[in-house]
């Protein structure tokens, strides 16, 4: 389904990081986890993982999560990476200002694959629509 594509998991537990990855394993995408923004960060600018999507919580450790989209949406590489939420902050201004700030769509933890997979279909295709209309 996501075959040739990469995704950045960026989430400070673990278990959420094992568990996403575990719902897309069979999908076809190369998926990449981190458990920081630093580590996020270290993996593009080292490694060269200059994702497709990335799938994160808002809840980092050093970091705000709404902090760390304004400042990927300001670099020219990562502005039109689309980003999915995943987090347990579901009050509607944090929703707002993430879907200001450029934010694909939101999940609340917990949730299913299908959901999940429903989501990033959606992202790919409008951030592919996106780039056919420019």
């Amino acid at each position: 389904m996501f075959t040739g594509k990469k995704f950045l998991i960026v989430d400070n537990s673990r278990t959420i990081r094992l568990q996403i990855k575990m719902m897309l394993q069979n999908e076809g995408a190369f998926l990449v986890d981190v458990g920081t923004e630093w580590g996020m960060t270290t993996k593009i600018e080292e490694y060269g993982v200059l994702a497709d999507l990335i799938i994160m919580d808002l809840i980092l450790n050093s970091e705000d999560g709404l902090e760390l989209i304004k400042k990927l949406k300001a670099n020219l590489t990562f502005k039109y990476i689309p980003i999915i939420i995943i987090s347990e902050k579901v009050d509607i201004n944090t929703i707002l200002i993430a879907k200001e700030l450029g934010v694909r769509s939101y999940l609340k933890k917990p949730f299913k694959k299908a959901e999940l997979i429903s989501r990033i279909t959606d992202a790919l295709q409008r951030t592919a629509n996106e780039k056919v209309q420019s």
